[in-house]
């Protein structure tokens, strides 16, 4: 659960990401309100790491394939009606090993996902926004012959935004509700439910540059009455600023308290009730992007500990190429500090780094190629023989697609 706002900077990592049917070229206009994206993307690759193990890694051939759909009452160009505004989309991706063991091939699966956005009167002074997302993940365990790891999670939110005098102040309130399930049986004691009320006051100072004050109160259960997991209520105030300095230079800065307020054991203090946000992202040109970030902050822990400190630093870079080529370069660390509940000092690094190119032919057809690193490093030499804590993983794929 988070509460930040302002440029999202680690979008840009996904370069085109395929191209999403939400952005696709075309579309079928279905009536008067109604235009229908469709897309079709798959990829082959090699997986160096299916079960992110330390010692001895099993490495695979991996494909995926992914239908994609979005039916909104917007326009091609982006644009949405200034009254009523919706937009569903919907994907099922199925993955599929095609070498390594038995153990390995029975990984596949398929990982569907769906959302919705509805608002009533996206461009008017007072403006509300319903939307809900759901995603069902099963991800290779954290050994060989251990059952896969089945994840649903919907993420639902009611936000109400006021906006009056030509939008130089405005205020907006958001609700969200955060559902974690396992299916796995272990995995769910982990059941969680996250409730989050915020409140966002903004004064825009400059066109498109505004300070801001947030606050934020959230509440997390755990489902099952013997799970051993803490309840916590976290709190977050802020002030800060964002949004477009210059017409290449954009901010967002931020700074304030933040707190867990567990309900038994360890819970943030010192600098660990600090949350930083320092992000700037700069245009070179039209087809040129570059940003980079940095966050402090603390982190709800369902596994390991009550919580972590967290400070972690991204960057990004998107460059296209004569219209028809997108690139982009990307990369993500993250330190956790992890308290309470047996954590007994435990310190995590985490890495995610990657690069993508993506080649468009005829509008509607693509061809690209992506890279991406996940490394964790841990000091804590007892849990080495457990996966997922201390693994170096590469994934290489190269996709075709096509979106209408």
């Amino acid at each position: 659960m988070t509460s930040a706002s302002g440029p999202t900077l680690e979008t840009m990592s996904y370069g085109l990401a395929g191209i999403s049917p939400h952005n696709g070229p075309i579309g079928a206009k279905l009536g008067e309100g109604a235009l229908l994206h469709l897309a079709l993307g798959a990829d082959i690759g090699y997986d160096s790491n299916v079960f992110y193990e330390h010692y001895s890694p099993h490495g695979a051939a991996v494909a995926h394939v992914t239908p994609a759909l979005d039916l909104s009452n917007g326009e091609r160009d982006g644009s949405v009606p200034d009254g009523v505004f919706y937009d569903l989309g919907a994907s099922l991706t199925y993955r599929e090993y095609l070498s390594g063991g038995d153990e390995v091939r029975k990984m596949r699966a398929f990982n569907p996902n769906l959302g919705g956005l509805l608002r009533f009167s996206s461009r008017q002074t007072l403006s509300l926004s319903l939307s809900d997302n759901f995603a069902r993940t099963e991800d290779p365990p954290y050994s060989a012959g251990a059952p896969v790891i089945t994840h649903d999670r919907n993420i639902g939110s009611i936000e109400l935004k006021v906006a009056p005098g030509g939008g130089r102040i405005q205020l907006l309130l958001r609700y969200n509700n955060v559902l974690d399930l396992y299916e796995t049986s272990g995995y769910d004691r982990y059941n969680n439910m996250g409730n989050e009320g915020v409140l966002d006051l903004s004064w825009r100072w400059l066109p498109k540059t505004a300070f801001f004050m947030q606050v934020a109160q959230g509440a997390v259960t755990y489902l099952k009455s013997d799970s051993g997991r803490v309840a916590s209520y976290p709190f977050r105030a802020m002030a800060g600023m964002r949004g477009l300095l210059t017409e290449k230079l954009g901010l967002n800065l931020g700074a304030g308290y933040t707190n867990g307020f567990y309900a038994s054991g360890d819970t943030p203090s010192g600098f660990g009730n600090v949350v930083l946000v320092g992000e700037i992202i700069y245009n070179m040109s039209l087809t040129s992007k570059a940003g980079l970030g940095y966050r402090h902050d603390f982190q709800n822990s369902p596994f390991i500990g009550n919580f972590y400190n967290m400070d972690a630093v991204y960057a990004a870079f998107r460059e296209y190429i004569g219209g028809r080529v997108a690139t982009a370069a990307y990369g993500r660390f993250e330190n956790r500090g992890y308290q309470g509940l047996g954590a007994q000092g435990r310190t995590d690094q985490v890495v995610i780094a990657g690069l993508t190119a993506d080649y468009v032919i005829q509008r509607i057809f693509y061809a690209g190629v992506g890279y991406t690193l996940t490394l964790a490093r841990t000091n804590n030499t007892a849990a080495l023989n457990n996966g997922g804590v201390d693994y170096t993983k590469h994934l290489i794929v190269a996709r075709l697609g096509v979106v209408y």
